[in-house]
């Protein structure tokens, strides 16, 4: 048993955390090294409190777990698939509960950095007597390590294709979805881009859920206004991804009589859906903090902002650190244009100069290869 444990630890785990370093070196930048080091226990404290005291906030961030122990099955299910791994098949030759025994370690090893945080939380939900909470995450989290034991033991074991295989196509007969003009630029995020629009949605949401949720009783407008900021920033780079998606796999758009206003209006109506949970969760947790046509207006205005930022990749054909430099200025830019009040005119006037910039240099837009 120990030497099969071996090689599975290092076929599955060792190789899993060496595929995906990058992935969590910036997790651990985003969650650790972004917060000032006497300010880190109390803002894991505060991002604990938030997970375990909204129902919404609570559901997001298991979602968000789910995503992480479904990356893991993957991964398992591709070595398993892989050219060089048929020896692994002969671990058909072991009793069932042996396999489950194994594979339910190898899936908690992979599952740990998210278990470890979990922990956390739920020693925070006990000690503030909150039972339910405790037990929901508690049993939430032993179900995920299970069914990585469950998936691992059913792709070993199965002659056919893989369980978790068989779900997807059967889901996909299911529902079919008929992508036309308008979605093909979120279809490429949700699919090509999910990884990084995943992070993205939910480091906007924690940072809306800050201001929202933990500080909803002492609400700071000033502490809010910085964070919507930030997180029109993280949105910024979803617009680089879609212009150079639309540039250069969808070039055909060009030979076809489609004119400027329909192509600047898929792009309206993408951000428009890209940025509606964040517009949803404010209205839900907003408890009067801030006027329901406030909210309406600023995230009008993010939609906006974000064509402007379109507007300018395609005039002024940036590369990636150049925008990068542009979304700050225009950070600093709209955030005293935020707290100057003056949020109808800021809007109309955004959205008014990135139509006429749009129209301008879209035609005439060439990609450097």
């Amino acid at each position: 048993m120990k030497a099969i444990f071996n090689i599975l630890s290092k076929v599955f785990v060792q190789q899993f955390y060496i595929d995906n370093a990058g992935f969590f070196l910036f997790a651990f930048f985003f969650f650790f090294g972004m917060v000032n080091g006497g300010q880190l226990i109390s803002y894991h404290q505060s991002l604990m409190l938030s997970i375990i005291s909204s129902p919404v906030f609570t559901g997001m961030v298991m979602l968000g777990w789910l995503l992480y122990q479904f990356k893991c099955w993957l991964f398992c299910i591709n070595v398993l698939h892989a050219a060089d791994s048929s020896y692994l098949f002969v671990l058909k030759g072991l009793p069932a509960l042996k396999q489950l025994f194994l594979f339910s370690i190898i899936s908690a090893l992979l599952y740990l950095p998210v278990f470890i945080y979990a922990c956390f939380v739920i020693a925070m939900a006990f000690n503030k007597l909150m039972w339910s909470v405790a037990v929901l995450i508690a049993a939430y989290q032993l179900l995920l390590i299970v069914s990585g034991a469950v998936v691992l033991y059913k792709a070993v074991n199965s002659n056919k294709d893989s369980l978790l295989k068989v779900v997807l196509s059967k889901l996909g007969k299911i529902f079919q979805i008929h992508i036309r003009y308008n979605s093909f630029l979120i279809a490429y995020l949700l699919h090509t881009r999910k990884l990084p629009f995943a992070v993205i949605k939910i480091f906007s949401l924690l940072l809306l859920a800050v201001s929202f949720v933990r500080n909803a009783d002492s609400f700071d407008a000033d502490l809010f206004s910085i964070f919507f900021q930030i997180v029109m920033v993280a949105h910024a780079a979803l617009v680089y991804y879609c212009v150079d998606f639309s540039e250069s796999l969808m070039q055909q758009d060009r030979n076809l009589p489609i004119p400027w206003y329909r192509v600047a209006g898929r792009y309206l109506f993408t951000w428009g859906i890209v940025l509606l949970p964040e517009t949803v969760f404010m209205f839900i947790n907003n408890q009067g903090n801030l006027p329901v046509i406030n909210i309406l207006l600023l995230s009008l205005t993010a939609i906006a902002v974000l064509l402007m930022y379109t507007a300018i990749v395609y005039a002024c054909n940036l590369k990636q650190e150049q925008y990068q430099l542009f979304v700050f200025i225009a950070f600093i830019v709209f955030f005293f244009l935020q707290k100057s009040g003056w949020q109808l005119i800021t809007l109309f006037t955004t959205f008014g100069m990135a139509m006429t910039i749009f129209k301008a240099h879209y035609l005439s837009f060439e990609r450097e290869i």
